[in-house]
């Protein structure tokens, strides 16, 4: 007899339920507990095999990720989640909702979290994000259709346009010292980056990532392991190494000598618009208006927003000197 077992009760431990019994159903395996991770994602676990369930917006999204992962492996490319072979033969809709049952990676022995504190870390996932876009390259024009090309100077504009359209709520929260600031950081990028936009178009197209954080990277038992196609776009291979650099600048305290250390984006540095995008704070922007939109009403700003907002001002303000000044040079 199959014993299910589920974290939560009333309703919502009644539905996770009924799904075990259809992923039991529609595999012919023997689920027997799920648990939420988080929201749209589930540990879920057989009698002998552990996979993480997915919640996707459409089949089509869905099929994408199918079809990126599975030509990721065609190519030599393992360090990922495969999906479950179930895929191949059937969809997973439960309750007029899609899913996805992906393949879980188990940690590395001592349980801990990859993150970008230390050098080793940064260079060992910027490593992996480079043979990522080196495999992609291969087979990006089987995206095209589906995906498009990634416009990252439409993207930052329209967070820019958030941003300023904010502005009397953000007077609360915001001096006018920092608003100003990230402002003209803002408007200054974005015009160098629109009067030099064939840059960002430029070939040769890969898939990108789009989301480089570090929660994104999973330490596993024998490798470090990339995950999380949900972004995932065809464009130059740069766009996602601008993401990599401004995730891993304030590890590096600001210091655009201190980011020349990584050799595999030397040749993006010597770019005047690569650099004028290094300015743009995207971080930022995007951090003020997710808080306006759904936490002002909590009455205080999270740890970190004060931490990428204030705390690292100075050094951050020094940064986009130093870069700017490098203009003069060319």
């Amino acid at each position: 007899m199959m014993i299910v077992k589920t974290v939560k009760n009333g309703k919502e431990g009644d539905e996770n339920k009924r799904l075990l019994l259809y992923l039991s159903d529609v595999t012919g395996e023997n689920f027997v507990s799920i648990t939420s991770i988080k929201e749209g994602v589930w540990l879920c676990k057989t009698t002998d095999s552990k996979w993480i369930l997915k919640e996707f917006f459409s089949p089509k999204s869905l099929n994408m990720q199918i079809k990126l992962t599975e030509l990721l492996f065609s190519h030599h490319f393992s360090q990922t989640y495969r999906f479950h072979p179930v895929h191949a033969k059937k969809d997973i809709s439960f309750n007029k909702r899609t899913y996805g049952l992906i393949q879980y990676i188990e940690r590395n022995l001592d349980g801990k979290k990859f993150s970008y504190h230390s050098h080793e870390n940064r260079m060992k996932a910027l490593q992996l994000l480079k043979k990522f876009h080196h495999v992609t390259e291969q087979f990006s024009g089987k995206f095209e259709n589906d995906m498009h090309v990634f416009n990252q100077i439409k993207k930052w504009q329209n967070r820019l346009h958030e941003f300023k359209a904010n502005e009397k709520y953000l007077e609360r929260w915001l001096p006018k010292k920092f608003y100003f600031a990230f402002l003209d950081w803002s408007e200054w990028s974005l015009d160098y980056m629109i009067r030099n936009k064939d840059y960002f178009f430029r070939k040769p197209y890969c898939i990108i990532h789009g989301d480089v954080a570090h929660h994104n990277f999973i330490l596993g038992k024998d490798d470090l392991y990339l995950i999380d196609f949900d972004l995932a776009k065809v464009a130059p291979h740069f766009i996602d190494d601008l993401q990599f650099c401004n995730r891993i600048l304030p590890h590096l305290n600001w210091s655009l000598k201190n980011l020349t250390l990584y050799k595999p984006l030397e040749r993006n540095i010597e770019e005047n618009p690569f650099l004028a995008a290094l300015i743009y704070p995207t971080d930022l922007l995007r951090e003020w208006n997710y808080f306006l939109k759904y936490e002002q009403g909590r009455g205080r700003l999270s740890s970190f927003l004060k931490e990428i907002t204030f705390r690292e001002f100075n050094e951050r303000e020094k940064f986009v000197k130093e870069v700017i000044s490098q203009f003069k040079h060319f």
